[in-house]
């Protein structure tokens, strides 16, 4: 049980049922995502195992107390008045890598870092979601948005899902057919918003040889590191790509590319990247993106949808839709 919970309220009744899962109360939330923006969690818990999860959620759902799940940071964009309720994150209980029901199938836990899912299965000489090593974050989050790069995404590799129904009246962990489930392009049912927990993936993969799929992950790397910034923070792509074109070309046509609010400024690298010139809050990075809607829209006629999740509910101000 974690030192940290001291006071009688709802959250000394969740922590009371935390066996192996440090928790944190008013954790500054900003240095856990990859944008270095937002304020902290009412309070922040790393669960450490399935059935503390089960407890936490339990608890939470007792307590009518908001649950959101953080994952290693990445594509998110957390309000400066930070979040209420518990910020969850799965840890090295949710790492599991093992083989699948195929011979060439692979169980992947939520936790598990992409680039760190990638490499297990070279070491069982399966290859085909190199992809995935120029995408930081972790498989739960992958699965969840229907990660991709270069042609390819999560959706063409998965098998089935261990996940928790937050909907249901019995918190259970189930497994269910990927097919069962609605994928597209970087949206699936599977969210936090949707009140679906991931906590594993079963993928079907490709026999291949360390030199294929080290030439891969190279030439993917090569490519991020040759065309996004990487000297600032940053969440990356902002905007998800509009049918038949590219955010980054319709931001970069209306001129926006090198714009600032604050310390946030759209990258002069890659226009659908914002990045954290240091100290931007998450009000100014809305601000920019406001901008960029708008200012595209007047060009092009095109509504850029974002890709980055706001964490703070439903869109503040326009970003959500016209």
């Amino acid at each position: 049980m974690s030192g940290h919970c001291m006071s009688a309220d709802w959250r000394d009744r969740v922590c009371a049922q935390l066996e192996e899962s440090p928790a944190t109360r008013d954790a500054p939330l900003a240095p856990l995502t990859t944008l270095r923006v937002g304020g902290p969690a009412e309070l922040l818990v790393d669960v450490g195992s399935e059935a503390d999860l089960l407890r936490l959620l339990a608890v939470v759902r007792q307590e009518a107390v908001s649950c959101t799940v953080l994952g290693k940071g990445s594509n998110v964009l957390v309000p400066d008045e930070g979040l209420r309720g518990v910020v969850l994150r799965l840890g090295r209980a949710f790492q599991e890598f093992r083989y699948g029901e195929r011979a060439d199938s692979v169980w992947g836990g939520a936790g598990l870092p992409n680039a760190t899912f990638v490499e297990r299965a070279r070491q069982l000489g399966l290859g085909g979601m190199e992809f995935l090593v120029t995408i930081p974050g972790s498989l739960g989050g992958a699965i969840a948005m229907n990660a991709g790069a270069f042609q390819d995404e999560i959706a063409r590799h998965l098998l089935s899902v261990r996940l928790l129904d937050l909907k249901r009246a019995e918190l259970a962990p189930q497994v269910r057919p990927a097919g069962e489930f609605t994928f597209r392009y970087r949206a699936s049912p599977l969210r936090g918003q949707e009140g679906v927990l991931v906590l594993a993936g079963e993928f079907r993969l490709a026999p291949a040889s360390d030199a294929d799929i080290e030439a891969r992950k190279a030439s993917h790397m090569t490519y991020r590191r040759d065309t996004q910034p990487r000297e600032f923070p940053n969440c990356g792509s902002v905007f998800k790509n509009p049918p038949g074109d590219f955010a980054a070309r319709l931001i970069e046509q209306a001129g926006l590319k090198g714009q600032r609010r604050g310390g946030a400024q759209v990258s002069e690298k890659h226009a659908n990247f914002i990045v954290n010139r240091g100290g931007a809050a998450a009000a100014e990075v809305l601000d920019l993106i406001d901008l960029i809607q708008r200012t595209v829209y007047d060009r092009s006629q095109i509504w850029l949808e974002p890709e980055v999740q706001w964490l703070g509910g439903q869109w503040p101000g326009p970003a959500a839709g016209r």
